[in-house]
């Protein structure tokens, strides 16, 4: 917290409104007493499940006070208490705004229902920048009083007793009772306790011989079994595990309160758990324009590979089916191959095999084993490594560094069962692999308006610890990233060796080149890239290179860590021999009916052929949309008069939106400024010029 002078800039100011108001939500969220609940919009009374949507609006309001737009950020700020009328720090947010803009009267207004839907925090009160314009008030100072009042009345949580679920019958409920919000993390965590004297002996039921093994791993004292496990279904039973086949894991039910708000459906980016736990969604959103598996969808939302990430090292994993981005109608359209999760081939109860496949895992390692990785949050890096290299086409340890190991989509026919359950049953504390951490030194950015003209998308998607996605704008030819695994840290006296390789892409021109001796940096170079054939089916295209980042302990491999680049599949291009852009078109009809994702690709209707002088400077473009054509300077300005020489003069500057096509697709726009750019030249040799001041 901090405060600035008043004669600061509006920037400045909005920072201070926008830091004031990310700490007073930053405060950890457990259910209501019932006195503390007021009913919705649909007579619904506000709860802790109720965070993650509500949490999601808040950011827009924060990032109109971070841009300066304090009145788009009131009205958020009332809409969103119009929906959450039992929210008293909603209204606290919106009385530091309104104070902060001079609105004194309806700043208190406002603080006073917030204290008296429950607001306690004194503390924040005196001390919060936004509010000093109120504090010399004497009906600030009464409502300081009854703060203070109130906290001296209330004795213990004024929320519900708070405690972990003990599981009874392998039912795990989440409930208000045992679920808190981390704002921090932005998620929903719900606690369970287990009763260790009650586990049942049979680790599996049937007959087939991994359950038999792990049954007998488990009662002579080597298996951990599935004891502590948890199974999140979320299609609501559509694609689910049996209970009487997993006797010992137990099973997550979901409250009225939590499935009302949506918590138990989908793709899981909204709550986490205090143990171990594997789960599935056999669903995907299939209606719009925005249709996509929700392993695209879970890499799509914002922050959502974040939060796929705290739940990677949260002891979580989860498998959903590729449906439609996967096949050979669309090709593989999937934009990011990440460790997160597990995506299946196919549609509904193709990801069966794979639950059952990581359920028997989990069962196989040593207690101790099991311990280790769960208390060191390694367990589902480790099953990821065990899983990906116990597919049947992996003969080799170098078949684990290609795409054999490493696709995008796992088809159920290539799980070898035993060797997985043997593999994790040998492995010993000490040879646990470590996982690849991975974070960005440099990267080239596209020169905006000349490389790219989508000011409004930035090429990065996400960069998180153990997956990094860029989706490629720039008409430059390569795109280089300098990415560091120095961080990656293991069971102690470990010598690990780091290894890079090209798990999709054209190997002859994509380079990886060390930039430190131990190779634990390196800087990669791709180049543009057409769509190709998957390497793992040949009669399916891909536009989307992946990078695999491995360390080797001695032992084993680790799971892999990814780099992905994205390229736009309706895009034509050339390019010279020195590297250079001669022509983008995004309308021709090679590539007609090829399927871009419209929440990461905008439309553009028009082609761009590129022009050089003798020297190999870009002298500027010639844009076509169907009959007509336009010139453009090399700057990316409008040429609206040219000399004698056809050399421009005189250019207009041009902004490019973001608008919606009557279709509901994003489209890319050119706009008119009021600017002109003014050329003149050296002499008539000179195809260049300079902007002349003005």
């Amino acid at each position: 917290m901090f405060s600035l002078p008043p004669n600061r800039t509006a920037r400045a100011r909005a920072l201070q409104i926008f830091v004031c108001l990310a700490v007073i939500s930053l405060t950890p969220v457990r259910a209501m007493s019932e006195e503390q609940k007021s009913p919705g919009p649909e007579g619904t009374a506000f709860n802790v499940f109720d965070m993650p949507a509500m949490s999601e609006k808040l950011v827009f309001a924060f990032a109109a006070i971070k841009k300066g737009e304090f009145e788009d950020a009131e009205q958020s700020l009332r809409k969103i208490i119009s929906e959450y009328p039992g929210r008293d720090q909603n209204y606290y947010l919106l009385a530091t705004l309104l104070a902060a803009r001079n609105k004194p009267d309806e700043a208190l207004d406002t603080l006073s229902v917030a204290i008296d839907k429950g607001f306690r925090n004194s503390k924040l009160l005196q001390t919060d920048p936004n509010l000093k314009s109120l504090r010399d008030s004497p009906r600030f100072q009464e409502l300081a009083e009854k703060i203070i009042k109130n906290n001296a009345e209330k004795t213990g949580d004024p929320g519900i007793k708070f405690g972990p679920y003990p599981i009874q019958n392998s039912q795990a409920l989440v409930s208000p009772a045992n679920t808190i919000w981390n704002p921090r993390i932005g998620t929903l965590i719900s606690e369970f306790k287990f009763n260790a004297t009650s586990t049942p002996s049979t680790v599996q039921t049937g007959t087939d011989p991994v359950a038999n093994l792990l049954t007998q791993w488990y009662q002579r004292g080597s298996a951990a079994g599935n004891h502590g496990d948890l199974y999140d279904n979320r299609d609501r039973g559509h694609s689910a595990i049996k209970i009487s086949r997993y006797p010992q894991f137990s099973f997550i039910e979901y409250s009225r309160e939590a499935k009302d708000a949506g918590i138990d459906y989908g793709v899981n980016t909204k709550i986490l758990f205090n143990s171990i736990t594997i789960g599935n969604s056999s669903t995907a959103v299939t209606k719009g324009k925005f249709w996509r598996s929700q392993g695209r969808l879970a890499t799509t939302l914002p922050f959502g590979a974040n939060k796929l990430f705290l739940q990677y090292v949260s002891n979580h994993l989860y498998v959903y089916p590729a449906v439609a981005d996967y096949g050979i109608k669309h090709g593989d359209i999937l934009s990011a191959n990440t460790p997160y999760m597990i995506i299946s081939k196919g549609k509904s109860g193709s990801d069966r095999p794979f639950l059952n496949a990581v359920a028997s895992i989990l069962a196989a390692f040593k207690p101790e084993v099991k311990e280790y990785l769960k208390k060191n949050r390694m367990i589902m890096p480790t099953v990821q490594m065990i899983f990906r290299e116990g597919q049947v086409s992996v003969k080799n340890p170098e078949d684990y560094l290609t795409y054999k190991a490493q696709p995008p989509v796992f088809d159920s026919l290539n799980i070898d069962l035993g060797k997985m359950v043997q593999m994790a049953q040998k492995l010993e504390i000490k040879d646990v692999p470590p996982i690849v951490q991975l974070s960005i030194v440099s990267e080239s950015e596209p020169e905006k308006g000349i490389d790219d003209f989508s000011t409004f998308r930035p090429e990065a998607l996400f960069s998180t610890p153990t997956a990094i996605s860029r989706a490629v704008r720039s008409s430059a030819l390569e795109t280089k990233l300098v990415v560091s695994a120095e961080k990656t840290q293991g069971p102690p006296n470990q010598k690990l060796e780091y290894r890079w390789v090209v798990l999709r892409g054209d190997k002859k021109r994509i380079s990886i080149t060390p930039k430190n001796e131990s190779g634990s940096v390196v800087e990669i170079t791709v180049p543009w890239h057409a769509p190709f054939p998957a390497p793992e089916q040949a009669d399916i295209t891909t536009s989307r290179v992946e990078i695999g980042a491995f360390v080797n302990n001695g032992t084993y491999y680790s799971a892999p860590s990814f780099i992905n680049f994205l390229f736009p599949a309706n895009q034509v291009r050339k390019y010279n021999d020195k590297k250079q852009i001669v022509m983008i078109d995004h309308r021709s009809p090679e590539t007609k009916g090829r399927y871009i994702d419209p929440q990461i690709f905008a439309d553009r209707n028009w082609r761009d052929d590129y022009e050089y002088d003798a020297a190999g400077k870009l002298v500027g473009w010639t844009r076509t949309r169907g009959a007509k054509t336009e010139r453009f300077t090399r700057d990316g300005a409008r040429v609206i008069e040219t000399d004698a020489l056809d050399r421009p003069i005189t250019a207009e500057k041009i902004v490019y939106k973001l608008e919606w096509s009557k279709s509901g697709l994003p489209v890319v726009t050119e706009q008119a400024t009021d600017a002109q750019a003014h050329y003149v030249y050296a002499n008539d040799n000179d195809r260049i010029g300079q902007v002349k001041a003005n």
